[in-house]
């Protein structure tokens, strides 16, 4: 195998033998590199010894032997136990999430149910409704948690389905939108603007289901961590290259910090306080925008709020 060694290496070579030759003692290199001709890095375990002449001169000679397949092992048992960190790391969050998050609303349940067994039959009908409708609510939004728990596991596991179909863009949105106000206590607070009304029609190819969950999560967290008395922007716009997603809000913003880990499950920031969540929106966001071939850039200050830009490619159906 012939072996030539970059310049760096040749220099660290010519650097270890002459602190060989210097203080006339053997030297033991754990580690060592030679670069092949097509690239390959190898690694090598190198003792290098002096040899006295006669005539006084100095020469060094050096054992070497390959390390290149151990070095590889040793690679592949590190990366296996990063993820093995990470998925126990994975795992304690998502305990300390679903025991949290469901605790509450299986209390609420619990709790509505006792009341509509021991005293129902004094209440009247409305009285009787209003608790019906507590439990029914709350179950929808614990069958919603779990299905973002099962949409994780399934992009994880790279099991999501993609079924790409022509979509009309600016009423997907705005029907979205109209959606999120109903739902919203404080209604008008979203503002949606496109270029125009347009003809972008059916030439559009996306996945409506993943779209939806993008679009819902941004503008969820938009309104969730903002005061009711802020707005929220929304601005589609698109080109021949592809569609841009923005949507703004004036809340509390995300600390640097967690601005490196926003999009790891479970992971929520540490200024959140009591404001209930999951920390799968923005995970279950990267995934779908992914899987569209997009990009997501997220810039915010806390106090001031958060901005989030999703880009995606356009292909045009035939």
């Amino acid at each position: 195998m012939e072996l030539n060694g970059n310049n760096s290496e040749n220099k660290q070579f010519i650097t270890d033998e002459r602190q060989v030759i210097a203080s006339l003692r053997s030297q033991f290199m754990p580690e060592e590199t030679l670069t092949t001709p097509s690239g390959e890095v190898r690694y090598f375990q190198t003792i290098k010894k002096p040899l006295l002449a006669k005539a006084g001169h100095c020469q060094v000679l050096g054992v070497a032997t390959d390390i290149t397949d151990r070095k590889r092992a040793e690679e592949k048992i590190q990366k296996a136990l990063e993820k093995e960190k990470e998925l126990r790391e994975l795992k304690s969050r998502f305990v300390s999430m679903t025991s949290h998050e469901f605790r509450t609303p299986l209390t609420t349940i619990l709790g509505s149910a006792e009341l509509l067994k021991y005293y129902s039959h004094n209440w009247t009908e409305e009285k009787k409704q209003k608790y019906l409708n507590r439990i029914y609510n709350t179950l929808k939004d614990m069958t919603l948690m779990l299905e973002d728990i099962l949409f994780i596991g399934q992009g994880e596991s790279g099991r999501l389905e993609f079924n790409p179909e022509p979509l009309n863009l600016t009423e997907f949105c705005r029907g979205l939108v109209e959606e999120l106000q109903i739902a919203t206590p404080n209604h008008e607070r979203i503002t949606f603007q496109v270029p125009s009304p347009g003809t972008v029609g059916n030439r559009l190819m996306f996945d409506e289901k993943l779209l939806r969950q993008i679009l819902s999560n941004l503008l969820s967290n938009a309104l969730k961590y903002s005061e009711d008395d802020t707005q929220i922007d929304f601005y589609l716009n698109w080109d021949n290259e592809g569609a841009i997603f923005l949507v703004r809000d004036r809340g509390i913003g995300i600390p640097q910090f967690d601005l490196e880990h926003l999009f790891k499950s479970f992971h929520r920031g540490q200024n959140v306080g009591l404001i209930p969540g999951t920390g799968l929106g923005l995970a279950i966001v990267k995934n779908a925008v992914e899987l569209h071939g997009g990009k997501t850039e997220i810039d915010s200050q806390v106090g001031e709020g958060t901005t989030v830009k999703i880009a995606i490619p356009l292909p045009k159906t035939k």
